[in-house]
């Protein structure tokens, strides 16, 4: 075997360790943004995905499987909300559903009410934080954006959510407008 057959194999053993060491991170990510039937195939195709970008992977594998998952959650939302309307069309009515986290488990202390006060923006930024277990640098990468803005948007997230907690029934204070950049204007 020479020496590129070599650098492909030391590769995949760098694949596989993460895939080891990240699959079930990775399912639990996706398990708080899809329904249960949903996740293991959107687990397969991030990391497909994963291997098929695997050179470009630079630092830790987890945050960066992250920004993979997101995408890939977010795209199996988008079809099944398009599924759903197209059904909902075909019976008549307006039948539309919600995807997101444990929704049992979160009822019974009272956060989805909470949470869905929230946008989607937000309660992306504070599970990134504290139900995934990223520090602010890992969740800008996972969100392809500089540490700085993140941490804006993690302080607006945390100042939105302390409204919702404070007044469910009041919607949450009108959001800012932020620049790709992460510059922040009214």
């Amino acid at each position: 075997m020479g020496r590129a057959g070599c650098a492909q194999v030391d590769e995949w053993e760098r694949f596989e360790q993460a895939f080891r060491g990240c699959y079930r991170q990775v399912v639990r990510f996706l398990w708080r943004r899809l329904p249960p039937q949903a996740v293991e195939d959107a687990a397969s195709e991030v990391f497909v995905i994963a291997w098929e970008r695997w050179g470009t992977l630079r630092g830790d594998p987890l945050p960066w499987l992250y920004g993979i998952a997101r995408r890939v959650a977010a795209n199996a939302v988008r079809a099944q909300e398009r599924s759903a309307r197209l059904e909902g069309r075909l019976r008549g009515s307006g039948v539309a559903t919600v995807p997101g986290v444990d929704g049992q488990v979160l009822s019974a202390l009272g956060a989805v009410d909470v949470l869905g006060h929230l946008s989607a923006r937000d309660r992306e930024v504070l599970m990134l934080v504290t139900w995934d277990g990223l520090d602010a640098g890992q969740a800008a990468g996972v969100l392809g954006c500089s540490r700085g803005a993140f941490l804006v948007r993690l302080h607006r997230a945390r100042r939105h959510l302390e409204c919702a907690l404070a007044d469910p029934g009041d919607p949450v204070p009108e959001r800012e407008s932020e620049s790709a950049d992460g510059s922040v204007g009214r």
